[in-house]
C-alpha cells in the first residue's frame, strides 16, 4: 500500500529565531505573571468570580510553550539566553539577577530550564501532532527541571556550610518541599494548558 504521508517538516533555521526569541519574552515576562484561576464566589453565582492565585508564574509555560512550537532547538537557545542575561545583571530573574544568583538555592531550576526545554522540542519536533504526546513531552520536560533543582539543593546543602552558612537539619527536605512538591500540581496544570494552545496552534499554522 502507498504511504501518501507527509514526512516530519522540520523548523527552518528563521523560523527557529523567531520561536527563540518569543521565547524567551515570554519566559522573562512570565517570570513575574502570577496564575490565577477564578472561582464563583457561590456554587450558583457566575457573575461574580473570585480570582484564587496557585502559587506559580507563567515563567514555565515560557520554557515549554517554546520547545512545542519551535523545537528543541528554539526552546535551546531561548533558555540559554535566558541564563545569560539573568547572570550578567539584568533583571529578568524572580529575585532580580546577577551571577551571584550561584548562590541562591533556588538556581538548579533555572539551570534545569535548558534541558527541560531540550527534551520538550525534541520529543516533539519534527513529528506528529498529537495532544497527548504534547502534553507528555512537557511533563517530562518539567520532571527535568526538578531534577535539576533537587540536585542543586542537595549540592547546595552540604556545600555551603563549608563556607559558614548555617542551615537547619531539616533545610533540605524543607527546600524540596517548597521549591518541587507544593508547586509540581499546579505546574502539570499549566503545562497541560501550554500544550492544549500549542495543539491549535500548530493545527492552524499547519506542521
Amino acid at each position: 500500500m502507498k504511504n501518501n504521508s507527509l514526512p516530519p517538516q522540520k523548523i527552518s533555521p528563521i523560523n527557529e529565531f523567531f520561536w527563540a526569541l518569543i521565547g524567551l519574552m515570554l519566559t522573562i515576562f512570565g517570570t513575574f505573571v502570577e496564575v490565577f484561576v477564578f472561582f464563583p464566589v457561590t456554587g450558583s453565582d457566575l457573575e461574580n468570580l473570585k480570582p484564587s492565585s496557585l502559587g506559580i508564574t507563567y515563567q514555565l509555560a515560557g520554557v515549554f510553550f517554546t520547545g512545542l512550537m519551535g523545537g528543541k532547538n528554539a526552546a535551546t537557545y531561548a533558555q540559554i539566553s535566558y541564563v545569560i542575561m539573568g547572570l550578567f545583571k539584568l533583571p529578568i530573574f524572580y529575585q532580580g539577577g546577577s551571577v551571584e544568583y550561584f548562590q541562591y538555592p533556588s538556581f538548579g531550576y533555572i539551570l534545569g530550564f535548558i534541558p527541560g526545554a531540550w527534551l520538550c522540542g525534541y520529543l516533539v519536533l519534527p513529528g506528529k501532532r498529537r495532544l497527548e504526546l504534547f502534553a507528555m513531552s512537557a511533563f517530562l520536560g518539567l520532571l527535568v527541571v526538578h531534577i535539576f533543582g533537587i540536585i542543586y539543593l542537595v549540592l547546595y546543602t552540604f556545600i555551603t556550610p563549608l563556607f559558614g552558612n548555617v542551615l537547619s537539619d531539616t533545610y533540605l527536605w524543607d527546600a524540596i518541599n517548597w521549591y518541587s512538591i507544593t508547586p509540581f500540581p499546579a505546574q502539570i496544570a499549566l503545562i497541560c494548558a501550554v500544550s492544549v494552545i500549542a495543539f491549535i496552534l500548530r493545527f492552524f499554522l499547519l506542521y
